[in-house]
């Protein structure tokens, strides 16, 4: 971590107050690993759970969050389960998928770290393939993250 603790929590408060949110990218540490960008402030700013983004270059993962933080100050509620079409161009759509409790710390330390006891709750962002087919959907053709997705 390049920055001490305190000083971390500051950027991630100043954030939030000026925007809404913070974004963080999070880099593998083994090779078996995804990077992975986070939101820290969206329960906090707007009752909403954080939202993770698996595999996605960073540009396009706060692209995603932006639209999601604009989204709910917007009044837009994150439903996981449900099918949400308002994140995605093209007619496609993503389903988030809740982080249990118990993988905060593996995934979400960070933002543990912010919120100290405050609870929060933590959701995953999955992206249909071109056939708008979910990864636990039979025939799920995987798009690599670096191939063009009908995102903002």
């Amino acid at each position: 971590m390049s920055k001490d603790l305190p000083a971390q929590n500051q950027t991630i408060s100043d954030n939030i107050r000026a925007f809404g949110w913070h974004c963080l990218h999070v880099f593998p540490t083994q090779d078996n690993q995804d990077k992975f960008t986070y939101s820290i402030g969206f329960g906090e700013s707007y009752g909403a759970p954080e939202v993770l983004i698996f595999g996605v270059e960073r540009e396009k993962a706060h692209a995603l969050l932006h639209e999601c933080a604009y989204l709910l100050k917007n009044g837009h509620t994150i439903q996981p389960e449900v099918e949400d079409e308002n994140i995605l161009t093209g007619g496609y759509s993503v389903i988030f998928k809740c982080v249990r409790p118990e993988h905060f710390d593996e995934y979400l330390g960070t933002a543990v770290r912010y919120y100290q006891d405050k609870p929060f709750a933590a959701v995953v962002m999955f992206f249909p393939d071109r056939q708008h087919r979910f990864p636990w959907d039979e025939g799920y053709d995987y798009i690599p993250a670096g191939e063009p997705l009908a995102i903002v």
